[in-house]
């Protein structure tokens, strides 16, 4: 990042790695060499992981000037505080550590631009600027690391199958550099959902192979039959067709575009100032398949759900909904989505969807429901739409029986999450077969 990031974002891309983690880090990372001549630590906090491992020299490139350096820093290793895309030094023996992890609508699009640019030049790969910074890093981590050096980072186990990161993965299989995975089976950082990994490519070995590994934080390492875990394939990506599925709305933030019943009510509007509309399936016992009025109203209504979308993305809106919007403060809308607009609450909106799925399921495949109330789907739950004719019930009853767990990357521990394109292409595979039974 550039030396005028906020404080704000700073903060973001921040994580304390755990002593016992460190340990484990460097024992596997010195699986692949004994000793290294020089390290590179990208992102390097306070410098804690040159307390551990063996190397002649350490260097860590932390951009934080306000991070002080942990007590005991040995000799050989220092703290350079700049950033790391600034830092004109190559040839490392290994290049390693935590890098900050910080998703694209917070990084600023003139140094993403710029970034992007010249990782393109260097590796003939053009980045797709949706992915999170620490792709960057990556991608910079291997360009530093000299032509038989190491890349061992602390990432999150999902760039093996983002479409974010596709050209980093590319990038690797066009040098035919041997990679290997180790997830984690349990968390390692607290409050970060995301399945952490220790991810390791070997620039000296080319024999263009990835393994995929479990690991646990007393260092236990157990293959991984696939990249998914189970003997299937990932699902594939796959892009928009007759039928398809779109994300959640992204209103600008919940907490003022959603309501309860309580909430709604308190604010003051009446129902012709919202819309119906559905954030969450969690509470939604499974055998409940139709939402239609009666379910919406005892489900969300009177469970207390956010079940109320504001029509602030009407160009006229009722004197209620503007006192409501008026008491709202611009630390309460201080977000990404809400400050790239004019005004800041006229959010676009999309149709109601046919079906509502959850995004995140915890066995075997999400929660899906025919959406009868014509609610809109807002962040985790998206939509799945049409522009054929569809029976909508047999469409439900296909996905419900499909095995969604064994064709996904586990997103945590427990947590799985289907991709948008992935649920297209379990909607085109319905699609030809009800061609082909026609």
């Amino acid at each position: 990042m550039n030396k005028h990031r906020t404080a704000y974002e700073i903060g973001r891309s921040q994580v304390t790695t755990q002593e016992d983690v460190i340990q484990l880090f460097w024992r596997i990372t010195h699986r692949y060499r004994s000793h290294f001549s020089n390290v590179l630590d990208l992102g390097a906090g306070d410098g804690r992981f040159a307390l551990s491992g063996h190397y002649t020299s350490y260097e860590g490139v932390e951009i934080d000037t306000k991070m002080p350096t942990i007590a005991g820093l040995p000799r050989t290793a220092i703290i350079i505080h700049n950033c790391v895309f600034e830092h004109q030094k190559e040839g490392y023996a290994a290049c390693i550590g935590n890098p900050p992890y910080i998703r694209h609508h917070y990084i600023e699009e003139i140094w993403s631009e710029s970034i992007a640019a010249h990782l393109t030049e260097k590796t003939g790969f053009r980045i797709n600027r949706q992915c999170n910074l620490y792709v960057y890093f990556m991608f910079i981590a291997l360009l530093k690391a000299r032509s038989d050096g190491l890349v061992s980072v602390l990432v999150p186990y999902e760039w093996v199958s983002r479409p974010s990161a596709e050209p980093l993965r590319k990038y690797i299989a066009s040098n035919g550099w041997h990679v290997d995975i180790y997830k984690f089976v349990e968390p390692i950082f607290n409050g970060v959902l995301t399945t952490a990994s220790i991810s390791v490519i070997d620039k000296r070995k080319r024999d263009g192979k990835w393994s995929y590994n479990l690991i646990d934080r007393n260092g236990e390492v157990s293959q991984l039959k696939s990249i998914t875990g189970s003997d299937c394939d990932i699902l594939p990506y796959e892009g928009r067709e007759q039928l398809w599925a779109m994300r959640g709305m992204s209103p600008g933030t919940q907490k003022i575009f959603t309501l309860t019943e309580g909430e709604r009510i308190h604010a003051g509007l009446h129902h012709d100032d919202v819309l119906p509309c559905v954030t969450s399936l969690r509470e939604v016992p499974s055998d409940l398949l139709h939402l239609d009025g009666s379910a919406f109203q005892k489900r969300f209504v009177e469970g207390g759900a956010k079940c109320w979308l504001i029509k602030s993305c009407d160009d006229t809106i009722s004197p209620r909904l503007k006192a409501y919007l008026d008491s709202v403060t611009s630390t309460m809308y201080d977000t990404w989505t809400c400050n790239s607009r004019k005004p800041w609450y006229r959010f676009p909106l999309s149709k109601a969807p046919k079906l509502l799925v959850s995004t995140g399921f915890t066995s075997f495949g999400p929660k899906i429901l025919v959406n009868a109330v014509k609610a809109h789907a807002v962040g985790s739950v998206c939509g799945v739409y049409s522009d054929i004719e569809i029976d909508w019930s047999r469409l439900q009853r296909y996905l419900l029986g499909f095995n969604f767990e064994k064709r996904v990357v586990p997103h945590a521990k427990k947590l799985k999450k289907i991709e948008i394109r992935q649920l297209n292409s379990v909607l085109n595979s319905y699609l030809q077969q009800e061609v082909h039974h026609a």
